[in-house]
């Protein structure tokens, strides 16, 4: 793994010369976008003043407003999805090889529906499911996997139907070198679940019980639910929830993780796109230098948790 001190040497050397096109591209692209919502709030504004006044001119030429902004808004949103994959092919995929060349990356994968319903950690069934940049690979002696994801349920109230979110962010998946015979989940107090999944524990419909654990630090942070309290507390030791604390206070409050089979899931909520390119400003060092950090977030995961020392041993 390369060292972020030589991030901005490899930034001017490889980065800076391929970022000129993708700029003036960029640029272009954005016209598009600036062009049609402009129209479009003329055409809104237009449509108000028309309604008021009675003005079937103004109504007619806020029709004809109304067109050219869609129009143009297909177009930018086509030409921003074919930039985006050309700036990954070029760009991402370049930063993530020179933090590890043996990285495996493809841009339209994700962690599948059922790994992410596996881990537990979100058990509502999602009504619309969606994710991307897919990475895999070897850190030292551990295979993970991780990529962005989004879920979502579907509310209706009345006649009105909405969109929320269950989680969005970055989802992480490591070999724990260990075959767990029970389930365990380690939520964080500010996950918006905890209230269903209360309910649900409470009717034991997953043969789940509440850990109590010893650490104040650490259950001021997250609630513990387990199907084997023994094994629980075999995998949460002081120093590892230690470490676990340590990972919540990098990773955000909402840092949650599963124990289940013989792997670790780790859920980090981010609200912003992880790998996508920036269309309204400048894609420059600062911005790839989030992509970077935000790869080498994986890796502060398995050091941070100390996957490769090999605690324990898979039976």
């Amino acid at each position: 793994m390369s060292s972020a001190n030589n991030f901005s040497l490899f930034y001017e050397k490889e980065l800076k010369h391929l970022l000129t096109p993708l700029e003036e591209d960029r640029k272009k692209i954005r016209k598009y976008g600036a062009s049609g919502f402009f129209f479009l709030g003329a055409a809104i504004l237009l449509f108000i003043i028309s309604a008021a006044s009675h003005n079937s001119f103004a109504a007619v030429f806020a029709s004809i407003l109304l067109l050219a902004a869609l129009i143009l808004l297909i177009v930018f949103g086509n030409k921003k999805k074919s930039f985006a994959a050309g700036f990954k092919e070029t760009i991402v995929r370049k930063i993530i090889h020179f933090i590890d060349p043996s990285l495996s990356y493809s841009p339209r994968l994700s962690i599948s529906k059922t790994d992410y319903l596996n881990s537990g950690l979100f058990v509502e069934q999602p009504d619309r499911y969606s994710g991307d940049d897919y990475i895999e690979g070897t850190h030292e002696k551990t295979f993970f996997c991780f990529s962005e994801l989004h879920s979502e349920r579907k509310v209706s109230s009345g006649k009105s139907t909405h969109w929320e979110t269950i989680f969005r962010g970055l989802f992480f998946i490591a070999d724990f070198n260990k075959n767990f015979s029970g389930r365990t989940y380690v939520w964080s107090e500010r996950n918006p679940q905890i209230n269903f999944l209360t309910k649900i524990f409470s009717s034991f419909a997953w043969n789940l019980e509440k850990v109590k654990l010893e650490s104040v630090e650490f259950e001021k942070r997250f609630i513990v639910y387990s199907s084997d309290q023994v094994e629980a507390r075999y995998i949460l030791t002081p120093s590892f929830m230690e470490r676990i604390v340590r990972l919540q206070q990098m990773m955000g409050e909402g840092t949650s993780l599963s124990f289940v089979n013989t792997n670790i899931h780790v859920a980090v909520p981010i609200r912003d796109e992880l790998f996508e390119p920036a269309i309204f400003s400048a894609n420059d060092h600062n911005r790839l230098g989030d992509f970077y950090n935000t790869i080498n977030i994986v890796f502060d995961i398995i050091d941070e948790l100390k996957l490769n020392q090999r605690l324990w041993n898979k039976e």
